[in-house]
């Protein structure tokens, strides 16, 4: 029988529940750094006999060491485990239509190297090759003992998925993943983002309204699975806003920032004339906000999740999008649900993509255990 390989991230449509919990029990000992079976039993609902099995056959796979004993108060003292951070590590890759980020991490997501290279819009068949000479740069730099580099994960919105895992894998020889954007974003927040608990999460990406929503198992919905989380039309987004109000002649500071060049206007630009008090950036990021909001508010009356993340970039202009988002949403939303979300930036910048999709590289790993 023909093996086929599969390139793409799992997002739980196919696992089983045996793999579920072994991701069930990764989030919970990457965020608490050093913890104990018991509370991992406790925590998590899984029945300690279980939760032993399941950390005995990491500690034989070298993903977890033992870390003693914690204190007691009274009878046997509860063993402590941690990942192994420095015999396991993950690359996550983010190739954007303008850019390629490389990170290698510890399978902790401690980040150990990173390199960062723009790339032209008009060659899009050679951002892989762009994309594995960053992989090749930060590997070397590491200097890493062999085999030590577990898997690699890729987010991207373009191109075929497993033409670009197949490359990857063929180059260097290790188990490649790849996905889109927002969802690997979403898992970077969910499985990184100690504010966030392992509850339903909603995460938007970008200012033009794109969403992924996972549930309190790990779960993913994205635009795939319903055109609700689908993106609107980009001339809601920002930079589609002032380029519309400056080729109407409005007069703003932004037309400075971007030195009277139409193509300079991006995300930065606008965020950067609010900092100047420009009352025209000011109010398209309120609109942005407003608009934001309204397609929250429509999302937690569908999805009910416990947390909303904004990110893909929008984040960085702070109150100015969050305030009118949040006060939107309390208007709009059930008041059984607006008043229990939490509604908070991304925590991860600029590295969103790529440390989530090395996030789920890690994940990988021990789906297969």
């Amino acid at each position: 029988m023909k093996v086929v390989e599969n390139y793409q991230f799992d997002f739980f449509q196919n696992l089983s529940e045996k793999c579920v919990k072994n991701i069930k029990l990764l989030e919970l000992i990457s965020k608490k750094g050093i913890i104990s079976r018991t509370e991992i039993s406790k925590t998590t609902g899984i029945n300690i006999v279980s939760v032993s099995n399941y950390i005995n056959k990491y500690i034989e796979n070298k993903l977890v060491l033992e870390k003693g004993f914690d204190t007691s108060t009274g009878g046997r003292k509860p063993e402590l485990v941690e990942l192994n951070k420095n015999d396991n590590f993950v690359i996550g890759v983010d190739i954007r239509k303008d850019s390629i980020r490389v990170v290698l991490s510890d399978i902790g997501m401690n980040i150990i190297g990173k390199a960062h290279e723009l790339r032209p819009e008009d060659k899009p068949k050679e951002a892989v090759g762009m994309a594995c000479g960053l992989i090749d740069e930060v590997i070397k730099k590491a200097a890493l003992p062999p085999g030590s580099i577990k898997a690699v994960g890729v987010g991207t919105n373009s191109g075929d998925y497993a033409a670009i895992g197949k490359e990857v894998k063929n180059r260097f020889g290790i188990d490649t993943f790849v996905g889109d954007e927002p969802s690997c974003a979403a898992f970077g927040e969910r499985s990184m983002n100690k504010k966030i608990s392992s509850e339903s999460m909603l995460y938007m990406y970008s200012d033009v309204g794109c969403g992924v929503f996972i549930d309190e198992n790990g779960g993913r919905v994205s635009d795939g699975e319903s055109r609700y989380l689908s993106a609107w039309n980009d001339m809601l987004g920002v930079v589609n806003l002032a380029k519309y109000d400056v080729a109407r002649g409005v007069g703003t500071n932004i037309v400075e920032i971007a030195k009277g060049k139409m193509e300079n206007i991006t995300e930065e630009t606008v965020i950067e004339a609010t900092e100047n008090k420009d009352e025209v950036a000011l109010s398209i990021m309120r609109s942005v906000g407003m608009s934001l909001g309204l397609r929250i508010a429509y999302l937690i009356n569908l999805f009910n999740p416990k947390t909303v993340i904004i990110g893909g970039g929008i984040e960085k202009s702070g109150d100015l999008v969050l305030e009118p988002i949040k006060k939107t949403v309390k208007r709009l939303s059930l008041k059984d649900r607006s008043g229990s979300v939490v509604i908070m930036p991304g925590l991860l910048g600029e590295e969103s993509v790529s440390l989530g999709a090395a996030s789920l590289a890690a994940r990988e790993i021990f789906i297969k255990v």
